[in-house]
């Protein structure tokens, strides 16, 4: 019987000791962009097949605009400023990205929101497309078919409203939707802590969140339509304790690739007079039961951040910070979420913890950490979800993914994370003051994978034969390839092919190849045999008997192989008559008197031949 909407009393502390080296696979912060005219972390996102891209805020020429770095084959490309032509300042971007490299990104310029697209195999992003006359804090979202949504707050004629458009997969112009999302469109909604968060389907069809007079709301988008059936997901009571139906905030989405199926967190007030992180599932068009993830009891520390992912499957992680600084996760497996687990050490600055899950049921958490906002750094631990097990897995070893060479974390410049498929992940963060000021990425770039050697085994006759194996699977490559024979590097390429450059001995050879990713992180493969023989048979043969026409001739090949080779393959006798006898021996009648050239050839198993020849000449038949 399946467990669904529970926590598994399991609590895993994270070990306060030092921290021993990074695990392989952990990169430490590497600059996306420098300059002190960096201001603040906009939105990364991440797709399945490894692309993805990180938006920020960076001044230009005195004014604030909105900028790119696209993932490419797991390095962050040259920053693109994707405002261009507009004057006033940019804020508030959100990205979204999908397979093939199709981005969008939305934000905020002189208070009116706009976005842009990169189709797959385009060149550049499309100019700045105009959404709606005013707004702020947009939410976007991509499925992996490349249909995309995005949510933000407009100033309606008496209070703020939600409002959504939809991007469909072969255009690039997103297409408003008339209708605005609010319960009560005289009330403040997306406003504040309640801004709006979207989360799209694999079949094209969208949920949006938000926050609405201390409500928090969710209501479906279908295509051009919003539900007629929006759900108030505010508690009356959690675990025991009354809510304060009017206190809730901080919504967040996400959804699995089946369109029924979506978790939102968000914090909400109870009888202790304390904010916690509360988590409900949609299932068709309902919420089911509640369930508190942010690890704190009641009476007692408080949670003030919180955020959701999840893969295609369901499988996924919530983190909640807390007022006393605490990191929490909570493991989403099989429609459960395990006990909340603090994960970080004392802490003095809000952790603002964030993570994913890839499809493979890896990924990471990770959060900011320090005595002082002066010496704060980013840190990450690792999950596996072992789909055959109920008990909840111990996060991998706390790693420090900030570089102590750029200086401290900026708290306030904003922290994301992502994972592609396979759990390659990617966290940004902004560190340094000054012209030392800096974007980084960190995280974890999972190494090649198995490969097998595949050049044939057999003997041949080839000194130098083509080495092949199997590619190594790496989203983030490039990989590449090592080649040893006999211990000895005899080349490198960036295919899975090597054409010999010198001769091998006869013999056995053992070879193997070794893949190494960008960072050095290697694979090797089991150790393959080549057997050479490229020496041909020795052979002689003798001719034995009366040669005349209507008389028997015996002939006897006799064979060896100089060298240790592949061994004889057959002994072929041709007569020179049409005759002919596939053995090393063979007795042969000339039914014709004249000259006959007997031709002999031994091939060995590496396919070496060697071919002996000897005229005869036969008389005619004695007179009886």
């Amino acid at each position: 019987m399946r467990l669904r909407h529970t926590v598994i009393p399991l609590t895993i502390t994270a070990l306060t000791a030092a921290a021993s080296p990074a695990q392989a696979g952990y990169f430490k912060g590497e600059a996306i962009d420098s300059g002190a005219q960096i201001k603040q972390l906009g939105g990364l996102d991440v797709a399945r097949d490894g692309s993805g891209a990180v938006a920020y805020v960076k001044s230009d020429g005195g004014t604030d605009h909105v900028f790119v770095s696209r993932l490419v084959s797991g390095t962050f490309q040259p920053p693109e400023r994707i405002d261009a032509g507009l004057s006033a300042a940019g804020s508030a971007p959100a990205v979204a990205a999908s397979d093939g490299g199709k981005l969008t990104v939305v934000f905020v310029n002189g208070g009116q929101v706009y976005a842009v697209v990169r189709p797959i195999g385009a060149p550049a992003f499309s100019a700045p497309q105009l959404i709606a006359a005013s707004g702020s804090a947009p939410s976007v979202d991509m499925s992996i078919n490349g249909v995309a949504y995005t949510s933000f707050t407009s100033p309606g004629g008496s209070a703020a409203d939600v409002r959504v458009a939809r991007l469909n997969r072969d255009t690039t112009s997103y297409a408003m939707l008339p209708d605005v999302l609010d319960i009560d469109p005289a009330r403040d909604a997306g406003t504040g802590s309640g801004a709006s968060e979207v989360a799209v389907s694999a079949d094209g069809t969208a949920v949006v969140v938000w926050g609405e007079a201390g409500h928090v709301y969710g209501r479906r988008v279908f295509d051009g339509r919003i539900s007629v059936a929006p759900q108030d997901l505010s508690v009356d009571q959690l675990n025991g304790h009354a809510g304060n139906t009017a206190s809730a905030t901080d919504p967040h989405i996400d959804i699995e690739d089946d369109s029924s199926f979506a978790w939102v967190t968000f914090r909400q007030s109870f009888d202790d007079g304390r904010s916690h992180t509360v988590a409900r599932r949609l299932v068709g068009s309902q919420f089911e039961a509640p369930v508190q993830v942010d690890g704190v009891g009641f009476g007692g520390d408080e949670a003030t951040s919180t955020n959701i992912e999840m893969n295609g499957r369901g499988e996924g992680l919530a983190t909640s910070g807390t007022a006393a600084k605490g990191a929490y996760v909570s493991l989403l497996h099989d429609d459960t979420f395990f006990a909340p687990a603090l994960i970080n050490q004392p802490n003095n600055v809000a952790p603002v913890p964030t993570g994913d899950l890839a499809e493979n049921n890896e990924g990471l958490a990770a959060w900011m950490q320090g005595t002082t906002p002066q010496t704060a750094t980013v840190h990450a631990v690792g999950y596996d979800i072992d789909l055959a097990r109920r008990t909840v897995p111990a996060p991998l070893q706390d790693t420090e993914l900030s570089n102590p060479d750029f200086g401290p974390v900026d708290v306030d410049a904003g922290l994301e994370a992502a994972v592609d498929r396979v759990s390659d992940a990617i966290v940004v963060f902004v560190q340094g003051i000054g012209d030392g000021r800096r974007l980084v990425s960190a995280g974890f770039d999972r190494k090649p994978g198995i490969l097998s050697t595949s050049t044939t085994a057999r003997y041949r006759k080839l000194r130098r034969p083509q080495l092949a194996w199997s590619p190594s699977f790496d989203l983030w490559g490039p990989i590449t390839y090592r080649a040893e024979i006999d211990g000895v590097a005899v080349g490198e390429s960036r295919t899975t092919r090597l054409p010999l450059a010198t001769d091998l001995t006869d013999g056995v050879h053992s070879w193997k190849v070794t893949a190494t990713d960008r960072r050095g992180q290697t694979a090797v493969s089991k150790a393959g045999l080549l057997k050479v023989d490229s020496t041909s048979p020795a052979l002689a043969f003798s001719i034995a008997g009366v040669k005349r026409a209507g008389r028997t001739l015996s002939v006897a090949a006799k064979v060896s192989d100089p060298t240790p080779g592949s061994g004889l393959q057959r002994v072929v006798i041709a007569f020179g008559d049409g005759g002919r006898s596939v053995s090393s021996t063979a007795k042969h009648v000339f039914r014709k008197r004249g000259s006959y050239t007997v031709r002999v050839s031994a091939t060995d198993k590496a396919g070496n031949v060697t071919v002996v020849k000897r005229a005869v000449t036969v008389k005619k038949p004695n007179k009886k």
